[in-house]
């Protein structure tokens, strides 16, 4: 891609690309790997990773070659799990001086990564009805899931990691359905999510607790019940904008994007009906200023721009990870999905506990 590598912090020998395909190209040229150039179709919005493979020669060389991998083999630096980027587009990776937070999390960070890969099975599991067999999609191993913080000001104290966190992993890219499919060292799974997260984090932070007349997205406008979807949509936008018109805006585009093949799913596509439906009774801006009047006590944390939207993204985040901190705890693997949480069957009452509690944020 031409691009950095990394700042010391993630490139510890400061490699640069060229040097990188240098070497790899004398591999090729020299048999001793294999390499499938990806490509990023930006039209089509597809993807493929390179794949580089070893060949034999690579594994002859190193075995005459005495490279034994179990003695007098040093490993490389283990991987950052602490990540922050600056707030551009490009993502671009920042170095940082560790504070005592950020030594804490990192080291929390291990324990969590060390549970998944040396003590749990991790299978994506296709059952066929037909014939009662099961058939092993994919298996998730050697996993780095880190927390990756947006720097939004600098802190001469060290790192500030107030904004972003949130902690990705392969089976977020997946749909609801195919999770569904996900064991656990061989035990069926249950998803459960962290109700209204965002608002009611925001609550949380401010009063103490969550907020208290039920479903903070149920709302009615002239006597007419918005869908939720609309309402949740509109809310989070309205925490990373900074007007009630470019509040409109983004949610215009979100429904009814400007696109010559809309090649979106059937439940996106009748929500987009949904929200043209609505709006020709009722103004899009009218629903979100009705939903700040409904949450007076925290409507000063909307349309303050993508800083105070990466800032409650980094309380939810902690929220989550408090939980995962509790599961790692007790030797119990739990997967995360943004605000929803993916463990075995007979946890389910253990992890509604937690999520029903109002647990400190960041080990307090």
């Amino acid at each position: 891609a031409r691009t950095s590598l990394g700042v010391k912090r993630y490139n510890p020998h400061k490699i640069g690309y060229k040097g990188l395909r240098t070497v790899l190209d004398s591999l090729i040229k020299n048999e001793y790997i294999t390499q499938d150039i990806g490509y990023k179709d930006f039209i089509n919005d597809e993807s493929v990773a390179t794949t580089i493979i070893s060949t034999p020669k690579l594994s002859s060389y190193l075995h005459n070659h005495n490279w034994n991998f179990s003695e007098g083999w040093s490993d490389s630096k283990s991987p950052e799990f602490v990540i922050l980027r600056d707030n551009t587009k490009n993502k671009k990776l920042v170095d940082y001086d560790d504070t005592k937070y950020s030594n804490w999390l990192r080291g929390e960070l291990t324990k969590y990564n060390r549970l998944l890969n040396e003590e749990t099975e991790i299978l994506l599991v296709k059952h066929n009805t037909a014939t009662g067999e099961e058939e092993i999609v994919d298996e998730y191993y050697d996993l780095t899931l880190q927390r990756k913080f947006i720097q939004h000001r600098k802190n001469e104290f060290g790192v500030e990691l107030s904004y972003g966190g949130r902690m990705y992993a392969p089976w977020c890219n997946l749909s609801s359905n195919q999770r569904k499919m996900i064991t656990i060292n061989g035990d069926k799974t249950v998803e459960l999510d962290l109700e209204a997260s965002s608002v009611n984090v925001i609550y949380m932070v401010k009063t103490g607790k969550r907020y208290p007349d039920g479903d903070p997205y149920k709302l009615i406008v002239d006597g007419e019940l918005i869908p939720r979807h609309i309402v949740k949509q509109g809310a989070t936008i309205m925490l990373n904008t900074k007007s009630i018109n470019g509040a409109v805006a983004a949610l215009e585009n979100h429904y009814l994007p400007n696109v010559f093949d809309d090649k979106r799913s059937k439940k996106a596509l009748k929500k987009a009906d949904e929200y043209r439906s609505v709006k020709l009774r009722i103004k899009p801006s009218v629903i979100l200023r009705a939903f700040l009047d409904k949450h007076k006590l925290i409507k000063d944390s909307f349309l303050k721009g993508r800083m105070m939207g990466d800032l409650v993204a980094c309380q939810e985040s902690d929220r989550v990870f408090e939980i995962v901190r509790r599961f790692t705890a007790n030797n119990v693997p739990i997967l995360t999905v943004y605000d929803s949480f993916i463990v075995q069957e007979k946890y389910k009452d253990n992890l509604q506990k937690w999520m029903d509690k109002l647990l400190p944020l960041r080990g307090k």
